[in-house]
């Protein structure tokens, strides 16, 4: 009986690996920066506010000494597994030793889990985007265009 424990456990620590791999997934990109903005704080964090809500997520109304800004998810479902997916945002605006401030954003992502119903939003089982190799490149995609449109807004075509 004691040897049939010892061969059951290698398969019972590789389903405990699948299974806590799921919840442990990556689900945030790395940060983008601007690199110095040399503008005043309140017309920087005016022009993130606006890029963010022409993207279409949502932000409170930013206090121009606030640091950090994070959207709502924004949500997007599917009628098939893991096809659905919600993300937000968040942007930081640091101010630098040598004057001005730099601006960086970060991207979250994450895949509705739900097998069962993934189209009904209250039953929604939210995990990191990483458990999808089809949707773990895509991770950083909002991320990139927001930093992306942040240069243009702060240093024109050709800087």
């Amino acid at each position: 009986m004691i040897r049939m424990a010892w061969m059951i456990l290698p398969f019972l620590a590789g389903c405990s690996g699948f299974i806590g791999g799921s919840m442990g997934a990556e689900s945030q990109s790395d940060w983008y920066e601007t690199g110095q903005v040399r503008k005043n704080r309140d017309e920087v964090v005016r022009i993130v506010r606006e890029l963010l809500l022409r993207q279409g997520y949502l932000t409170a109304e930013i206090d121009p000494t606030q640091a950090r800004v994070e959207t709502s998810w924004d949500a997007r479902f599917s009628t098939r597994w893991r096809e659905g997916y919600r993300t937000k945002l968040e942007a930081e605006i640091l101010p630098l030793d040598s004057g001005g401030f730099n601006v960086r954003v970060r991207s979250t992502m994450e895949l509705n889990d739900n097998d069962s119903a993934p189209a009904i939003p209250e039953r929604a089982k939210w995990v990191g985007a990483g458990v999808s190799e089809k949707h773990k490149p895509h991770i950083p995609d909002q991320a990139i265009k927001v930093h992306m449109l942040l240069k243009n807004r702060f240093f024109g075509l050709n800087p």
